[in-house]
């Protein structure tokens, strides 16, 4: 476990992260990052930021009186517009709110609360009654936010034509509007790629996911198993932090029978919104059983989203990296340690079933020398049902696998571990 808090300590410290009435609205139809119309360009130069830009309290004091000023000029626009026979309900939208923040569903309910962010096609939502709620982007019909959001933009002709703008967040059917100081952005809702919410606290970009398994038996056999699994995100426009924690503990009358615990987290950057380098990933793993006393490891590579809609996303990844082998123990004159270079390749695919059911796959591979196992492999599986609120029920399949496994030296005994360990996981996860 301390090599867990000492993980996130480090990788978290590695990250860094007035308006007016608007009265110029520019319809973007081309490269957001290049255009020939000089208000367009204004309009998008005024609201470009830097990805990690720092957010200094002059500039949140600044953004919210911009935002109170958009308020107060809805309010007068809204007083000014003349009475219609109408439907009320069908022509109902949300007033000026400084408070919250309102989202209207396709069959045309509307939610007030905090819009958090817009990520893989899945928006989540917290609502100070209802709590946090995701929704299939396609699902959503308008938002309106009381504050500026951070959008990535996919270019209108080239795709790694990329941009990240910032403003007040207007959604209306296809079309997504960004308002700040004198201008109006438009862009097709088609080119969005995520939404950052939040007022550029660090905290708005963290999300994460933890789950324990337990089982205990007395009397004739006695054992104890434990799992312990854990997930911890930070997402913001353009980037994505990632950290999985996987540990399992097993003991049958006082004697153990497993132990080790996988540790591995990664950060990319996205060029485009399929194509991504992963910047690094970084790797701690131990299972005494399997003659690893530590195994750290670092690499580099690039991936690419071959799928990405509002239920299914299939990402691939391939990359090169190097890998520090601590033996648990060797046989007289071998050395305690081995290195390898190594080549890296992974798929993960996460399909939404139905609104309550959840699959998972993951799959990770290694090419590496004979002394660190040849070929390795580490799989992951999971179905996962919505029990109650941010509560889930999830069933869990782990395999890993080492091709050629050191011998195990215990007190002069020679043996080889199995090239294949497989895990049932059974274990009640909290999304947060």
């Amino acid at each position: 476990m301390k090599y867990f808090i000492f993980f996130l300590l480090s990788a978290g410290l590695a990250l860094g992260e007035g308006i007016p009435e608007a009265t110029n609205k520019v319809v973007v139809v081309n490269s957001l990052a290049q255009t020939n119309d000089l208000e367009a360009a204004e309009a998008v130069e005024s609201m470009t930021v830097k990805e990690n830009e720092a957010s200094t309290k002059e500039t949140q004091v600044a953004e919210a009186e911009e935002v109170a000023e958009i308020a107060r000029q809805a309010e007068v626009r809204e007083e000014e517009q003349p009475v219609k026979n109408v439907d009320p309900w069908g022509a109902f939208a949300p007033p000026a709110d400084s408070k919250f923040d309102w989202l209207q569903l396709t069959s045309g309910e509307w939610l007030k609360g905090d819009f958090k962010v817009m990520y893989d096609f899945t928006v989540e939502f917290d609502s100070d009654e209802m709590g946090l709620h995701t929704f299939d982007f396609d699902d959503v019909k308008q938002v309106r936010t009381r504050a500026m959001k951070s959008v990535f933009l996919e270019g209108e002709n080239d795709p790694r034509d990329t941009s990240v703008l910032r403003g007040v967040l207007v959604i209306e059917g296809d079309q997504v509007t960004l308002i700040r100081s004198e201008h109006e952005v438009s862009i097709p809702r088609e080119k969005v790629i995520s939404i950052a919410g939040g007022k550029q606290r660090e905290r708005d970009y963290w999300s994460g996911m933890a789950s324990i398994g337990l089982n205990m038996r007395g009397g004739n056999t006695e054992t104890v198993d434990a799992t312990v699994i854990a997930n911890l995100k930070r997402r913001t426009a353009q980037t994505r932090f990632n950290t999985d924690y996987l540990a399992n503990y097993s003991k049958t009358k006082k004697v153990d029978t497993a132990e080790n615990q996988r540790l591995s987290g990664y950060f990319d950057w996205f060029f485009t919104g399929r194509f991504y380098w992963q910047v690094l990933d970084l790797e701690y793993y131990r299972d005494p059983f399997s003659n690893i006393g530590g195994q750290y490891s670092v690499s580099t590579g690039v991936g690419y989203d071959l799928m990405r809609t509002s239920r299914t996303e299939w990402t691939i990844n391939t990359g090169l990296g190097r890998q520090t082998l601590r033996f648990e123990s060797v046989q007289p004159g071998d050395s305690p340690s081995s290195d390898s270079f190594f080549f890296t390749a992974g798929t993960k695919f996460d399909y939404e079933l139905t609104d309550d059911i959840d699959l998972l796959y993951d799959y990770s591979m290694r090419l590496l020398n004979t002394e660190n196992g040849e070929y390795t492999h580490h799989m992951l599986g999971t179905i996962s049902f919505d029990v109650l609120g941010d509560l889930d029920l999830d069933f869990s399949i782990i395999w890993d696998h080492i091709s050629k496994p050191t011998p195990l030296n215990a007190a002069g005994i020679i043996t080889t571990p199995e090239q294949d360990d497989y895990q049932l996981i059974v274990s009640l996860a909290y999304d947060f």
